[in-house]
């Protein structure tokens, strides 16, 4: 009834109204929510409260700082107390006189503080800890980084595959113009059985080309939904965008700041250096261990009866004289350490290649995207021209065909060369180390607002 009165066109603008609007009265701000866009900003934010990752690596660098702790409170004092009771067997003798007595009942105690000295392999041990904190720590600012990189992939991805289907419902729509009028051109005996018969068919492409488009913003929206652990509404697009390629514009200085920043070369040093101080570790097992320790103790036989209690102080030293543990330590410290020189050479040069490849893929999306630009309006140019010619007669069917596929693919190419040039920015400074949540920021700033 409603929808006889008012017509088809204002019925779905009162529909998306009281979608978007009519909901605001029955769950409060959640309709108004659902009817906004999402910009990067947002589904960043939501990604890093729940990235997995990051978080386990964060808990690993809990677990590493612990470790300081512990390799700490190796040289600290230490308590230890001892007690029994049982059966003894008592044997007591003064000059020439003497008592025996057997099957007696006993009980002892004993408490012992330690405070070592000198502890040459706990030392070690305590640097080897702080050199893996900074490791993990390393392994947490890169995967910061990489989560970056992760969000605005899948951001950039779900505007690909949503431009993509924009262009292929055009695409579709005009085949599909194309199609009905050769169709009606030959109902009246003017048209071309093989010029309908090929609209048809590039009508029926292009059918199954939007279907593969819709499928595939789904997969990239569920992809960005795994990586933010959450729904995500509508994205904010790319607005105008200027081509910017790298800054500073010379190669050399991006390889040097990604040698000085790159928290994977930074992961790999201290692993070095940590293997490096547990051959040292390994080596002092052979060091004496100087501690001073204190003691009081008590013993009583019921049977005699006897008390006995002491409190004493001691220099102790103990000295290893031979544990052929530690030889085979010291060369299996070694050996790692050998493996952790080559992993930080082959860090070193596949950072410096992964800058070296993100820089000169930024530096040749600049002129991708300007001309796939110039692309797309050379195509809708001759789109144009070639639908009044075909209108006045002076070109085919299969032209406007032509013209029609070749715009479609202009523009796919330059939403191709859009989004790789904004993933491109990223990439360099997540290649060279330094990427932050400002570039997050200046990169949300060339969304379209409103």
């Amino acid at each position: 009834m409603l929808k006889g009165r008012f017509g088809a066109g204002a019925w779905r603008i009162a529909v998306n109204f009281l979608r978007c609007f009519g909901a605001l009265a029955l769950v409060g701000l959640f309709g108004l929510w659902s009817c906004r866009a999402e910009d990067l900003l947002e589904v960043f934010a939501q990604a890093a409260r729940k990235d997995p990752i990051l978080a386990r690596e964060k808990d690993l660098f809990n677990a590493s700082s612990a470790g300081v702790s512990v390799a700490r409170w190796a040289l600290g004092p230490k308590m230890q107390a001892y007690g029994g009771a049982g059966v003894a067997s008592l044997n007591l003798s003064f000059g020439n006189v003497f008592s025996l007595a057997t099957g007696t009942t006993a009980e002892y105690y004993t408490v012992l503080l330690t405070q070592p000295l000198l502890d040459g392999q706990s030392i070690a041990a305590l640097r080897v800890a702080k050199s893996e904190v900074q490791a993990q720590h390393a392994m947490v600012l890169y995967q910061e980084q990489q989560m970056i990189l992760r969000v605005v992939q899948g951001y950039l991805t779900v505007l690909q595959a949503e431009a993509n289907r924009r262009v292929a419902a055009e695409q579709q729509e005009l085949f599909e113009s194309v199609w009905k009028q050769a169709s009606a051109f030959l109902a009246v005996g003017r048209g071309d059985v093989i010029a309908a018969s090929e609209a048809k068919a590039r009508f029926d492409a292009a059918q199954s080309t939007l279907t593969t488009a819709t499928n595939a913003v789904g997969i990239a929206r569920k992809a960005l939904e795994r990586i933010t652990h959450g729904p995500v509404g509508k994205l904010v697009d790319v607005g105008e965008l200027k081509p910017l390629g790298p800054q500073p514009d010379r190669i050399e200085i991006w390889t040097r700041t990604a040698v000085d920043n790159q928290p994977l070369l930074h992961q790999a040093r201290s692993l070095l250096t940590a293997a490096v101080q547990q051959i040292e570790q390994n080596r002092r097992a052979q060091w004496p261990v100087l501690s001073v320790v204190g003691s009081s103790a008590a013993l009583g036989v019921n049977a005699v009866p006897l008390d006995i209690q002491t409190e004493a102080g001691f220099l102790t030293l103990s000295v290893p004289l031979f544990d052929g543990q530690i030889g085979a330590r010291v060369k299996q410290a070694k050996a790692q350490a050998r493996a952790s020189q080559r992993y930080l050479d082959n860090t070193v040069d596949q950072v410096k290649l992964d800058t070296e490849e993100a820089f000169l893929n930024l530096e040749s999306s600049v002129p991708q995207l300007q001309s796939s630009a110039t692309a797309v309006e050379s195509a809708k140019t001759s789109l144009d021209g070639t639908r009044k010619g075909y209108e006045i007669g002076t070109r085919s069917i299969v032209d406007l065909l032509t013209v029609i596929t070749d715009y479609g693919s202009a523009r796919r190419d330059y939403y191709v060369a859009l989004y790789n040039h904004l993933l491109n920015r990223v990439q360099l400074k997540g290649a060279a180390g330094v990427l932050t949540v400002e570039d997050v920021r200046a990169l949300n700033e060339l969304l379209k607002k409103g």
